[in-house]
């Protein structure tokens, strides 16, 4: 028993050197930035762990792609040393180039859930300030109005207002608290209701009346912008379809039409002979594997733009409808695919 105190298992020793990679990973310079970060996308703990593995496997991942690049055409031929030296400066600038664009992804991926979690406590806004508004009517002041209208079912932005509490505890101003919380959100509604509350009892006047107008004010607000939506409806639809079922269904038709006349014209051009006419007949050279390459960039590249119209249109922002720039290229492309099945049944019964 003592000596297996004394040496911790393999596995042990792996997850506290990976966790510690990770930690040397992050610049010490960036560290409260990042944690503040991470805290705003409702990520308590810093992973550590999963940084470092991600390491791992960046790393490995960079070896198999300078592998595969020296095994290319261009590099064959080249002798031991000089491949050596070739994957020294390849596994660097691979990993980097890699670990750019999974931090790019990453930051997006925070964004995303920055941007929820924001929807998600402007959802419960009104039901605070109402319970904020009560609070105060019954003659308490700010700070204790502040903490007795947290409920369960505010969720993250009870998690807030307990941080702004804790915050004033500790002998932070009101305002200072408050304009700390409402600068870390990009919320408009949050931020301009509370600078508008904090101003009010900071000046004495009846902040419990300034709150309901408020409440009033922002399901009003919720209401046009619901009723926007909705009337944005048939915009949306249409888009969808054309997007997903018109554009590659015209593509797919256009790769059997050209196949079509290239047959046409091709019997055309056998049986014309040495027949002398007054025009002359070319074959078609369009190739069919770059118009099918053609039609994926271009299926994709609509999709995109269209997913970012409706995303626009159904949540005001085009991070909140990200999924949108995923299901529409990847359902389009089946779409293309199962259109090129049909028409191939369909025009094998032209005989050409």
């Amino acid at each position: 028993m003592e000596n297996a105190s004394k040496n911790p298992h393999f596995s042990y020793k792996l997850f506290v050197f990976t966790e510690g990679l990770g930690d040397a990973i992050i610049p010490k310079k960036y560290r409260k930035n990042i944690v503040d970060y991470l805290h705003k996308a409702n990520i308590k703990h810093v992973p550590y762990f999963g940084i470092g593995f991600y390491a791992y496997i960046l790393f490995f991942l960079s070896m198999a792609a300078d592998i595969f690049l020296l095994q290319t055409n261009y590099f064959s031929n080249v002798d031991i040393i000089f491949g050596i030296i070739l994957s020294l400066f390849f596994i660097p600038i691979i990993f980097l180039c890699a670990l750019t664009i999974s931090l790019i992804f990453c930051k997006f991926y925070l964004d995303l859930k920055i941007a929820k979690k924001v929807r998600n406590m402007e959802e419960v806004f009104p039901e605070f300030l109402a319970e904020l508004s009560l609070n105060l009517k019954a003659g308490q002041n700010f700070e204790e109005a502040l903490e007795n209208s947290l409920e369960k079912e505010f969720g993250c932005l009870k998690d807030e207002i307990e941080q702004i509490c804790k915050k004033i505890r500790l002998g932070t101003e009101v305002e200072t608290a408050v304009n700390e919380f409402t600068r870390s959100y990009n919320s408009s509604i949050i931020e301009e209701a509370f600078n508008l509350i904090v101003l009010s009892w900071k000046k004495g006047a009846r902040t419990p009346t300034l709150i309901d107008r408020i409440v009033d004010n922002i399901e009003e607000i919720r209401f046009l912008r619901k009723k926007v939506v909705a009337s944005v409806g048939s915009y949306r639809i249409f888009l969808s379809v054309v997007t997903l079922i018109i554009a590659p269904a015209m593509f797919a038709m256009s790769f059997y039409l050209i196949r079509l006349i290239r047959g046409i014209i091709n019997k055309v051009i056998e049986s014309g002979g040495n027949q002398t006419v007054f025009f002359k007949i070319n074959a078609i050279r369009v190739n069919e594997i770059h118009f099918i390459w053609f039609a994926y960039i271009a299926l994709v590249l609509i999709s995109l733009f269209c997913a970012a119209i409706i995303s626009t249109i159904k949540s005001g922002t085009l991070k909140e409808g990200f999924m949108y720039l995923i299901y529409y290229p990847v359902i389009s492309l089946i779409s293309f695919r199962i259109f090129i099945f049909l028409f191939s049944i369909f025009f094998s019964y032209f005989k050409i």
